[in-house]
């Protein structure tokens, strides 16, 4: 029976710690410039809101790679039996990591000052792309390090002959964010050309390589937490993989409907962008088979949370409201507006952050040799940031709604005051549950930093939410029920949908925003409630399961394999 060597395995640690720390920055970041919002005189010439917004989104890249790159190290030996190949590059690429997290907090200002460190016709220390902003220096750096990763993890692979699926699926998901890159490591002059290249980087990243790589890794620990049989999931694995690839590598043409390429992107864009939402029921649909395959019940409340929390927020943020707004007809309205960020919000970190946060409570325990620990805190956190980046998405979606009609539609001056007070109170909403998500992202960071300090044999806590009627809420959640929930999520991403497509009738043209905003009112509302109510219920029937034995014999019969 393999066992885990915790010499090389505890270096999957080093990366979820990073991943925890840059997480609270870039979360105070993200409250900071949600003030600015309300108050764009806050902090002005000292950190303007431009620099903020660059740190909040460079960061949630980095500590989503490291959580990512934590997961990887640390399932890596276990799905294939192996010792960790070459911990020296491990080492290495930790502070590589390190390096470049720290160029891209100092460099973000230089764009500010029009510095960029041209040299040979490339700016080596900051390039102003969205999502891309570090300098050439950085770019090479990270194509390094990819590089290492990708390496490590093949050489830690058994030979190809004894791969299955989740193998492959991971091959190809470092093996890609290697290659994809380097679109990333050229600067050309035009601007069109330019953004052209730049969504093959973030586009094949987020809705290609890491869709890959975030099904790959949900699978794995779905087969250590719930025993879940490997081919079974393996199959899934590989229809997710495929499905991804086929829908996501055509439907990057959404992002080329208004920068100056031909017409025909826009039908075949839209077509695929519409596609993209299969592979994500996909996965919802197998995490449900698999938590409820044997019965088994929760043993590690927290992680299993947040896995599901990814998935579904996967599902609503990535696939509902993705599909809103990624076809010509209605990116027309929201492209740059606030509706964009609700989306955004609820795609990037629901399912990838969520799934770093969960890894990190499944792995550090083991890692650690905690045999037992209070998830109290775990769970609450978990629906702290849950409600919490909800309710963010609420605020976004429905000032967005306000903004498309007042800016898109009736082309009224925001820098004259018009569009501004119309928003305001979604713009202070925006820090309202800001504020309730950083009270979960703080006591998330306590809680997995101090588990080792506050382990202990405990029983096994009630579930957080209650029910006036237990009985019935707690039952068994079966197929029909789980199909008629994500038939209800998209049903009000219908709505959401047809109400963007109003603001292409003359009669919101001429100034009546009473079906649009009716509709914005009944779908985004409606989304995010049967959302929260849907994770409750799945959660609940789980909770109702038998108490388990214990943490620790089936933590370390997860660590063996």
């Amino acid at each position: 029976m393999f066992q885990i060597d915790y010499r090389t395995q505890r270096l999957s640690l080093r990366f979820f710690l990073l991943m925890l720390v840059l997480f609270g920055f870039q979360v105070l970041f993200g409250l900071l410039i949600a003030v600015q919002h309300v108050d764009p005189r806050l902090l002005s010439g000292i950190l303007n809101f431009n620099v903020l917004r660059a740190e909040h989104t460079n960061l949630g890249i980095l500590w989503i790679l490291s959580g990512f790159i934590g997961t990887i190290l640390f399932i890596g030996p276990l799905l294939s039996r192996r010792e960790l190949a070459a911990p020296w590059l491990i080492r290495f690429l930790f502070w590589a990591l390190l390096v470049v997290t720290l160029w891209n907090v100092v460099t973000q200002s230089l764009a500010a000052q029009g510095t960029a460190g041209w040299w040979l016709g490339q700016p080596w220390l900051q390039e102003g792309l969205e999502y891309l902003e570090a300098g050439r220096a950085a770019d090479i750096v990270i194509f390094i390090g990819f590089a290492i990763l990708a390496w490590v993890v093949l050489r830690t692979f058994p030979p190809r002959r004894e791969w299955n699926e989740i193998h492959w699926g991971l091959a190809i998901g470092v093996s890609a964010l290697t290659f994809v890159w380097l679109f990333g490591v050229f600067f050309v002059e035009r601007l069109d050309l330019q953004e052209y290249f730049r969504w093959y980087v973030v586009h094949y990243w987020v809705e290609g390589v890491w869709e890959v790589i975030h099904i790959s890794l949900v699978g794995f620990l779905l087969v250590l937490m719930f025993k879940a049989d490997v081919k079974a999931v393996g199959y899934a694995v590989f229809w997710g993989v495929a499905m991804v690839w086929l829908s996501g590598l055509i439907g990057n043409a959404h992002h080329y409907f208004w920068i100056g390429t031909p017409e025909f992107w826009q039908f075949w864009g839209s077509l695929f962008s519409a596609l993209e939402p299969l592979p994500l029921v996909f996965c919802f649909w197998h995490i449900y088979l698999d938590a409820h395959q044997d019965r088994r019940p929760l043993e590690n409340a927290p992680a299993f949370y947040f896995i599901l929390g990814s998935v579904v927020l996967e599902q609503v943020g990535a696939g509902i409201l993705g599909f809103t707004m990624t076809f010509a007809l209605t990116n027309v309205w929201s492209h740059g507006t606030w509706v964009t960020p609700s989306h955004a919000h609820l795609a990037l970190f629901g399912t990838f952050g969520m799934l770093g946060i969960a890894s990190a409570y499944y792995s550090i325990p083991l890692l650690r040799g905690i045999k037992d620990f209070d998830q109290r805190l775990g769970r609450i956190a978990f629906w702290l940031v849950f409600t919490g980046m909800l309710g963010i998405a609420f605020a976004f979606a429905i000032g967005g709604t306000v903004q498309v009609f007042l800016y898109r539609a009736m082309g009224l001056d925001w820098f004259g005051g018009q569009v501004f007070p119309a928003m305001q109170f979604y713009k202070v909403l925006v820090p309202v549950f800001g504020l309730v998500f950083l009270a979960g992202a703080g006591l998330l960071i306590y809680d997995l930093l101090t588990l080792g300090f506050r382990a202990r044999s405990a029983p096994r806590p009630q579930a957080v939410f209650q029910t006036a009627d237990p009985g019935r809420w707690r039952r068994t959640l079966h197929g029909t029920e789980a199909g008629l929930w994500l038939a209800g999520m998209w049903i009000f991403g219908a709505f959401i949908t047809l109400g963007l497509l109003s603001f292409n009738l003359d009669a919101v043209a001429l100034g009546d925003p009473t079906i649009p905003y009716v509709l914005a009112g009944l779908g985004y509302p409606g989304l995010l409630l049967i959302t929260l109510l849907f994770v409750w219920r799945f959660l609940a029937s789980l909770e109702a399961r038998p108490a388990p034995a214990g943490f620790g014999p089936a933590a370390d019969q997860a660590a063996r394999v």
